[in-house]
């Protein structure tokens, strides 16, 4: 990795401004500006939210949800930015805020410092289709894929593959909101015309591809300056996610791997990113080659697996915002183990009732030096807060069926 010469040191912004998204995630991010006495603004778009009752926020805005109201969002990032002499950073935690300060950078980079890609450059990561596209002109090996126009054509082309396979959308938020899920898993000529009733007159970019078998996924999660050059990085081996087969890892252990990660970094430099970026890859035990599943350009759900390794990505890329990085550090300690503190629970059972779970995992997940999602004695409010949603969740799901 080459080194990053500053050209000209600028005070660091005054605090952070971080946006609404996946709870765990934001609230990582601000307790690790606010343990080091940095102010932080939380931006609340969700009345459920657990992050607002973290200690470490200064002040909460509320804002309508960027997809139900790009403009409002940009408009509060203007009011309150013109209140402020010193520039802020903004912390992106989701799709959508990253798509929107990158489309409005001309806006609001006079206000404050902005860690995200060019608007063209995050669509290429944010669409799938557009992603899947980039990475075969690349010569980049991902699972097969294809791309059906409609319903129709997506029954059409499914019939002929064979099963299981998934269905998943260009854009991740509107299908998750859609229809509380990542993907449809297809394993049946009877799924396939569900899944595509389901979609009818949704308006949805949808795609079909292939289940790499087998568990070996790895991910990482780092930041580019505005030279493309990775500054910080922390990996890890995602053991157990949820829902077991296409979902969020729950259970991690931080761990370099090289090969994993080369060609995420060759794509990144070619298309001269800047920002954060969270990358997922797995490995096909057919031809032995790790297959690119997302780039994610925005910050990650473990971000503070990362910080327990040595590698706080979000307050590296606040140091690079005030000039004070002058050569990247990409050195992590390994064997860090990271636990969502209560959806690993039920991803640990499920695999004991699926009987594909190792003793050496089980071990590991009974040791209590964890790194934990939302638990944090310094900051126990967010737990209570998490747990009592998530039964609520469970019981409201009960009384339904």
């Amino acid at each position: 990795m080459s080194q990053n010469k500053m050209q000209s040191p600028t005070p660091n912004p005054i605090g952070v401004i971080v946006t609404s998204g996946i709870s765990a995630n934001a609230l990582g991010i601000i307790r690790s500006f606010g343990r080091r006495g940095i102010p932080v603004v939380y931006i609340d778009s969700d009345p459920c939210s657990i992050v607002r009752h973290s200690r470490y926020i200064n002040k909460r805005l509320t804002c309508k949800k960027i997809s139900d109201s790009e403009s409002d969002f940009v408009k509060l990032l203007k009011d309150f930015g013109k209140q402020k002499n010193d520039r802020m950073m903004i912390i992106p935690i989701g799709d959508e805020a990253v798509l929107a300060l990158s489309k409005h950078r001309d806006e609001l980079e006079p206000l404050y410092h902005l860690p995200v890609p060019e608007y063209e450059t995050a669509q290429k990561l944010v669409n799938k289709k557009r992603f899947y596209n980039m990475l075969n002109e690349m010569q980049i090996p991902y699972p097969k894929t294809y791309f059906p126009e409609s319903p129709t054509e997506l029954v059409s082309i499914g019939k002929k593959l064979a099963y299981p396979y998934i269905i998943k959308p260009a854009y991740s938020i509107p299908f998750q909101e859609e229809f509380r899920r990542k993907v449809f898993h297809v394993k049946s000529p009877q799924d396939l015309d569900r899944a595509a009733d389901r979609l009818r007159d949704k308006n949805m970019e949808i795609m079909i591809q292939e289940i790499i078998p087998g568990r070996e996924i790895y991910s990482f999660f780092t930041y580019f300056n505005k030279l493309s050059d990775p500054l910080a990085i922390c990996g890890w081996d995602k053991i157990r996610q949820y829902p077991l087969d296409f979902g969020f890892g729950t259970f991690c252990k931080s761990n370099w791997r090289p090969s994993a990660a080369d060609h995420s970094f060759q794509l990144l430099r070619t298309i001269g990113y800047r920002g954060f970026a969270e990358v997922e890859v797995k490995m096909d035990p057919r031809d032995g080659e790790y297959k690119m599943i997302e780039i994610n350009a925005r910050t990650s759900l473990q971000n503070t697996l990362a910080g327990a390794c040595g590698a706080d990505i979000a307050y590296v890329a606040y140091l690079d915002a005030g000039g004070q990085i002058e050569k990247p550090s990409l050195s992590f300690r390994n064997s860090i183990l990271w636990a969502e503190d209560l959806l690993d629970t039920v991803s640990f059972l499920d695999h004991v009732g699926r009987r594909d779970i190792g003793i050496g995992e089980i071990v590991e997940s009974l040791n209590p030096r964890k790194v934990r999602s939302v638990a944090a004695w310094d900051d126990p409010v967010p737990l209570f807060a998490w747990a009592i949603t998530l039964s609520y969740r469970a019981l409201h799901r009960l009384f339904r069926r």
